[in-house]
């Protein structure tokens, strides 16, 4: 059975221009079984209620007449509540960036449920972003691939990427579909789109690692440049003389910075001082010595 996907709009919250690309973002998940839209409908524009009615997405009309309270939103978590309890839907599309969401999402997903938030960048909690399984940003839908990386982004992803292939791959080499899947149980707004790619394929390539495809499975594969022989050279040149050895922060410090992009894990290593014992140094007292 498909997965089932209920889309959940605070209306007052989202501006008629991203419904198209909200509708789109769906069938990514399952297919749509109910589709509504909360607040007063007197106060929506014209184009609101034209794209609601294009896409067969339900009015549910409320009057604001809970004193500090907005009562839209709090019909909308009453319904997502009644929609999971009558296991109308897997997976949630909360559509706002109202931080007043927080605990449905969290209530949601303790009760089984997969929760798509979608919101404004600049508006969204972080508090809401974390409490959703994934959550998407209006800025980036339909973003191209003409947008290029800032160095500390590409540095900082590139990095993060390399550590999930080391540490959860084999022989430096991992299912593309599994990369993806850490990088959004890790970061919630994880999208491939934020970074001006439209797949996560299309992202890694820009980030210069190597894809490949097995029959319809893409691989990612991340292959180091630095050689094991030049470390343990380097770690040579670094003790000669020294008697009384090297504390092991420094000597890991001067790697980083002769060799950037280092990660002892590369050589099958789980620690650093493990490297060390590999090339036949001691390792005591958080010194290392010949």
């Amino acid at each position: 059975m498909d997965n089932r996907v209920a889309l959940l709009i605070d209306s007052e919250n989202v501006s008629d221009i991203y419904i198209e690309d909200i509708i789109k973002e769906i069938p990514k998940y399952g297919k749509l079984v109910i589709a509504r839209f909360y607040g007063d409908i007197n106060r929506i524009s014209d184009k609101w209620r034209d794209k609601a009615l294009n896409y067969a997405i339900k009015p549910y009309h409320q009057y604001n007449i809970a004193s500090g309270k907005n009562a839209a939103d709090m019909d909308m978590a009453l319904d997502a509540l009644s929609i999971k309890y009558d296991n109308k839907a897997d997976t949630f599309f909360i559509v706002s960036s109202d931080s007043d969401f927080t605990p449905l999402a969290i209530k949601l997903k303790e009760l089984g449920a997969t929760v798509i938030g979608i919101g404004d960048e600049n508006k969204v909690t972080k508090a809401f972003r974390s409490a959703c399984s994934e959550f998407k940003y209006f800025q980036y839908f339909d973003k191209e691939d003409d947008n290029d990386l800032s160095s500390k982004d590409n540095d900082g992803l590139r990095k993060t990427i390399e550590n999930i292939i080391i540490e959860h791959g084999e022989n430096n080499k991992m299912q593309l579909s599994r990369v993806g899947d850490i990088l959004i149980n890790t970061y919630s707004d994880f999208d491939p789109r934020k970074y001006g790619s439209s797949t996560l394929s299309a992202l890694v390539q820009k980030l210069n690692f190597k894809t490949i495809t097995d029959n319809t499975t893409t691989f990612i594969e991340y292959d180091s440049n630095i050689k094991l022989e030049d470390i343990k050279n380097f770690v040579e040149s670094l003790l000669k003389g020294k008697r009384t050895g090297l504390s092991i922060a420094s000597v890991k410090a001067s790697i980083e910075e002769e060799f950037p992009g280092f990660n002892y894990k590369h050589f099958g290593v789980s620690q650093f001082s493990l490297l060390l014992k590999q090339f036949g140094y001691k390792t005591k007292n958080n010194k290392v010595t010949k």
